[in-house]
């Protein structure tokens, strides 16, 4: 009896923690995000669909053109290929393209992973290298992160 006493009050604990988690993180998912640091440009460096899609998230949560901010994602790695041969990717770039944010490719990672460049999508733009780039965006002033 009392073992069955202790798994049910853990059980509440759990409940209770849990429901209080979630309704947390649901009050922030859709409110705007206040940028209070100086620089006015930020970059991203991804390499997978799940940084993608968090990148372009907090794009919106920024609002870039209330804010004055310049923003551009540079895509390397696994995802320069799903980039172009996942459909389901183009309400992503339909999206990052909707709130101003600038997409790049790496044309390094294109040619290792045998992408035709002719299917990439036309708003995407090519660079070399993406570690070069994020070098030159850094040197432009730039805030940049690699996820």
């Amino acid at each position: 009896m009392r073992a069955n006493f202790l798994s049910t009050l853990l059980l509440l604990t759990v409940l209770i923690f849990s429901s209080n988690y979630s309704e947390a993180q649901t009050q922030t998912l859709g409110a705007k995000v206040e940028y209070k640091g100086s620089s006015k440009k930020l970059a991203v460096m991804v390499s997978d669909v799940l940084h993608f899609n968090v990148s372009i998230e907090t794009i919106e949560l920024l609002d870039l053109k209330k804010n004055g901010l310049a923003f551009e994602i540079v895509i390397v790695g696994k995802l320069a290929k799903e980039i172009v041969e996942n459909e389901e990717l183009k309400q992503a770039i339909d999206k990052a393209e909707k709130v101003g944010a600038k997409l790049v490719i790496c044309e390094y990672a294109l040619d290792l992973l045998k992408v035709d460049k002719l299917k990439l999508d036309k708003r995407i733009h090519i660079t070399p290298n993406a570690l070069v780039y994020m070098f030159e965006l850094k040197d432009k002033g730039f805030n940049t992160l690699v996820y």
